[in-house]
């Protein structure tokens, strides 16, 4: 249960948080386990619901990519060219998606159900985590040859490492373009196929915790989506550019020492 307060504050930093490579559940988990007092299985369904408003803010600002996926539809069905449907992006997420699943569902029940987790030792394992993404995103930007087009194999494989993002401090953008890159993808199309794949994937993330009876949507969690939502577009176009231009692999090595150390010296 979330006081008003605490809506307003997670709505934030997830809208804040969501377009870095810096792992938004990882953000809006450490600031439940150590400032609002949750427990890990507490925090997790709440820090995947926050991904609701920042995917909203997705789908308005990639809305023209989502319109022409939805278009090319029908005739994606009635094809019979197996190598254009390779290629295809609509391959592309089905794959990823399904994958996703099937790998993060049982790291979500796992994690939920973890109330032997205390605060602390919760947060030296987001620690380690965030310094697992910043390790992978500085070996993916030594890559210099790239290329435009994805597989098959790409699929898979950026879809097993987008369901490991289901555990907070792995970030889902982080790790999915570090993944696309090392695979010679070019940077700005990874960029642009992790957001994109991240809709689905997170859609299907709500109503499987809904069926699990995770979820407890309250009117103060609905005032956090809105405010993650807000946040979101207000950021996602500035942050999206800074993505390109920063290296935030530093800054998630340094929080995840920090989140280590805060478990020695606590």
């Amino acid at each position: 249960m979330l006081t008003i307060l605490e809506a307003i504050v997670l709505g934030i930093v997830q809208g804040l948080a969501e377009w870095l490579p810096i792992s938004s559940e990882g953000m809006t988990t450490l600031v439940m386990l150590n400032f609002f007092g949750k427990t890990l299985s507490d925090a997790l369904p709440i820090a995947i619901w926050l991904h609701t408003g920042t995917l909203l803010s997705a789908i308005v600002y990639f809305r023209k990519d989502i319109l022409r996926i939805i278009a090319d539809i029908p005739q994606y069905v009635k094809s019979r060219d197996i190598e254009e449907k390779k290629s295809s992006i609509i391959t592309f997420l089905l794959i990823t998606t399904a994958i996703t699943g099937i790998i993060g569902l049982p790291l979500i029940l796992f994690a939920t159900n973890g109330n032997d987790f205390s605060g602390r030792l919760a947060t030296a394992i987001i620690g380690g985590l965030l310094i697992f993404t910043g390790l992978l995103q500085m070996s993916a930007a030594k890559r210099t040859i790239h290329r435009e087009t994805t597989g098959i194999v790409d699929a898979v494989i950026v879809g097993i490492t987008q369901g490991f993002s289901a555990l907070p401090g792995v970030s889902r953008s982080g790790i999915t373009v570090s993944t696309l890159i090392l695979r010679n993808i070019e940077p700005a199309q990874a960029l642009r196929l992790s957001f994109l794949m991240s809709i689905p994937a997170v859609l299907a993330a709500n109503v499987g915790m809904e069926a699990m009876g995770l979820l407890d949507i309250t009117a103060n969690s609905i005032v956090a989506l809105i405010f993650a939502f807000v946040t979101g577009i207000l950021t996602i176009d500035l942050f999206i550019k800074a993505a390109k231009k920063i290296d935030f692999s530093k800054f998630c090595i340094a929080l995840g020492l920090l989140s280590i150390l805060a478990y020695f010296v606590g």
